[in-house]
């Protein structure tokens, strides 16, 4: 019997591999744009532009400021060049979908030979050196959202966290961008958090909260690959008078700083 979270790994890669291949490109950096991050590449030259829509198997974001698309993309670092595929959104567990179809597009990339992921958010700040308009570089996390995709296996599987997210590789970023760094709490969503909730996330030791991430961080680590992950503030966990406008406009004014990070990560990718 074949298994879904097996099979359907494979066949997207398959579709997306075929057309990579067309072109000479070998990705060795799987990139992941959380909510407006979209502007962070788009001075980017993309060799090839796939609408996920057309890849089978492959979840379609519905939320406002993500993308729909995976670009192929070929940056010149000073550490030489990199192939980079980007997937320019991603979809949510409080949009109805499962931890395993969220982590489906890290499955992917690993098929697909991918070692290195990158992954993006937008987060409230909990912290004082969690501001507003900061990024802010995750050292670890706390998945609260109730969901696992390890469970997702069959059978399930066991997987280590500590050092989810690579020191080195982070140190190298935060060092080159002059960023921070923070714990990231993964809740469900949609709602953003009460101010209750935001307290008992500052006891429970984290710096920032989200609605993603965590689930494709433990999907990459299932398959070994390395993680450098960040996330853009854009309001203060429990400010009720937040809302998604209020995250890309938030995004959108501090985007030199992204672009900037997005770059460095790309850079000091382990190979």
């Amino acid at each position: 019997m074949t298994h879904t979270w097996s099979y359907k790994p494979k066949q997207a890669a398959s579709f997306v591999g075929a057309q990579l291949s067309s072109i000479n490109f070998k990705p060795v950096i799987f990139m992941v744009l959380g909510s407006g991050f979209r502007d962070a590449v788009k001075d980017w030259s993309a060799l090839l532009n796939i609408p996920v829509a057309q890849i089978p198997s492959y979840p379609q974001p519905g939320v406002q400021g993500h993308g729909a698309n995976l670009l192929a993309v070929r940056l010149e670092t000073p550490s030489g060049q990199k192939d980079v595929l980007v997937a320019t959104g991603r979809t949510h567990l409080y949009e109805g979908r499962s931890a395993f179809d969220v982590s489906l597009p890290v499955f992917m990339a690993h098929e697909l030979g991918i070692r290195n992921v990158i992954l993006t958010n937008a987060a409230g700040g909990l912290a004082a050196h969690t501001p507003t308009g900061s990024v802010i570089a995750i050292s670890d996390h706390l998945n609260l959202s109730g969901h696992n995709v390890a469970s997702s296996t069959s059978p399930a599987q066991f997987v280590a966290m500590d050092g989810a997210y690579d020191k080195t590789w982070r140190e190298q970023v935060c060092n080159a961008v002059q960023i921070k760094t923070g714990v990231y709490a993964a809740m469900l969503g949609p709602s953003f958090e009460t101010a209750a909730e935001a307290k008992m996330l500052r006891i429970l030791g984290a710096d920032l909260a989200g609605m993603s991430t965590a689930q494709e961080a433990i999907a990459a680590r299932m398959n070994a690959q390395k993680v450098f992950a960040c996330s853009f503030v854009t309001n203060m966990a429990g400010d009720s008078s937040s809302d998604h406008s209020d995250v890309l406009k938030a995004v959108e004014t501090s985007m030199p700083t992204i672009r900037k990070t997005l770059l460095a990560a790309v850079e000091f990718a382990p190979l």
